[in-house]
């Protein structure tokens, strides 16, 4: 084959005459030859679909001179139509889209379960009773001097005015503090002298969580503190001798059980021994302006020099429960201790205010915590504090009221007293 036969805009070289006779072409025949000779191809079709010879190539067969339809060569790349694509090609086109979506649809389902986890762990709740303490409740602990790392103000005594009403309860002492206005609501011998018995336990907690750093730091009970308990008849919690616990430990065991275990080991790991912490304890209590009030012992054990007022005392209670990790011991119906050597499972702990009362009895109102008490010579107290809400809403509602009773004549007089105070007296 001729090498110029694909090079559209060459002429021929003509023919070499042929003198035999059967070869010479007719007249007609020869017009047809010289016009595809002369006649170049349509450019278009030319330029998309011949293909020129590769330089150095001996024959090249040209492709059919069709019309061009939706195949276009731009920039040496060569579109071609879903229509028109070979099989391989389509293949290979399907399994690239396959993959693009695969992988898309991969980053939409991370996106998700990461939005998904993150929400999760936003909307985690754990047990408010035990392990998270509530938001702040008291106003006072969202003022300037708070933020700014300062005490904030102390709490004062409760005044009496001329609405203060006769309280009418079955113990011999009692008051109805209404926190909101911090007046006297109802009073009964309200400003006599009583003996606390386990509400010291409640000016304990003070003093303990002032001079704890870290409630989470451990303390080992030596042997020594524990005859002298027994001896003195003093409820404990069950810790044992050589046990390590940590503070958080020791304060539910001071509230829950009322164990004098638990106020002796906080004694003497802050002030070495219970005479040291009674003084810490005597002057918190001139901090906060009580003049009726003296301490000897951090467990309520009788003595003729500690005592208090109704009164007073339920200013310490205010004082407690506007620190929120104290209010959250105060308000805990049950506690397990950390597993130990000796109390592999923990001690359970249970308040002795709830073992008593559900604290939903007065209608419309909830009892929120508190802290029950007995000694022969004080008989049957009880401190606790209120607010007119339900039993799921009590760990984030202020309280409203507080209601101290003391020198009860059984066990159930201070919790009949409470039921029926909170219900008279509810807004």
């Amino acid at each position: 084959m001729d090498h110029t036969q694909n090079k559209p805009n060459m002429r021929r070289p003509a023919p070499r005459r042929n003198t035999q006779v059967h070869n010479i072409p007719r007249p007609n025949q020869r017009a047809a030859q010289y016009q595809a000779r002369t006649t170049p191809p349509p450019r278009q079709a030319t330029r998309q679909m011949v293909r020129q010879p590769h330089p150095g190539s001996r024959s090249h067969t040209p492709r059919k001179n069709h019309l061009p339809q939706k195949n276009v060569q731009r920039s040496g790349v060569k579109i071609t139509s879903g229509r028109n694509m070979p099989a391989k090609q389509k293949q290979k086109a399907a399994s690239r889209n396959f993959f693009l979506a695969a992988v898309f649809a991969a980053l939409i389902l991370v996106t998700i379960i990461i939005s998904g986890v993150q929400s999760c762990a936003a909307d985690k709740k754990t047990d408010g009773a035990v392990t998270t303490a509530p938001p702040k409740l008291v106003e006072r602990e969202e003022n300037a001097d708070a933020a700014s790392g300062n005490d904030p103000a102390l709490p004062t005594l409760a005044s009496f005015t001329e609405n203060t009403e006769e309280l009418s309860i079955e113990s011999e002492y009692g008051i109805l503090i209404d926190l909101y206005d911090n007046t006297v609501v109802a009073s009964k011998n309200g400003d006599s002298k009583i003996y606390p018995a386990s509400m010291t336990k409640i000016m304990t907690l003070i003093v303990a969580y002032e001079h704890i750093e870290d409630l989470n730091a451990t303390y080992t009970f030596p042997a020594e503190i524990f005859d002298p308990l027994y001896q003195a008849n003093a409820s404990v919690a069950g810790f044992k001798p050589g046990e390590t616990v940590p503070f958080r430990d020791l304060f539910y065991g001071t509230a829950l059980p009322s164990g004098a275990d638990a106020t002796t080991a906080l004694a003497l790991s802050v002030a070495g021994s219970e005479t040291a912490f009674a003084q810490l304890m005597n002057e918190t209590a001139q901090r906060l302006g009580l003049k009726n009030t003296h301490f000897v012992n951090a467990s309520g054990l009788h003595d003729d020099n500690h005592y208090t007022t109704c009164r007073e005392m339920a200013l310490i209670l205010e004082y407690a429960i506007s620190i929120p990790e104290l209010r959250q011991v105060l308000g805990t119906y049950k506690y397990t201790t950390t597993a130990t050597e000796q109390n592999p499972q923990g001690l359970e702990l249970c308040n002795t205010l709830y073992s008593k009362m559900e604290g939903s009895e007065a209608e419309g109102m909830y009892v929120q915590g508190g802290k029950t008490g007995y000694t022969l010579e004080g008989r049957h107290c009880l401190a606790t504090f209120a607010a007119p809400c339900t039993e799921e809403n009590a760990p984030y509602t202020r309280p409203r009221f507080i209601l101290v009773t003391a020198y009860g004549m059984s066990e159930y007089k201070p919790i009949f007293d409470a039921i029926n105070t909170y219900g008279a007296y509810k807004p």
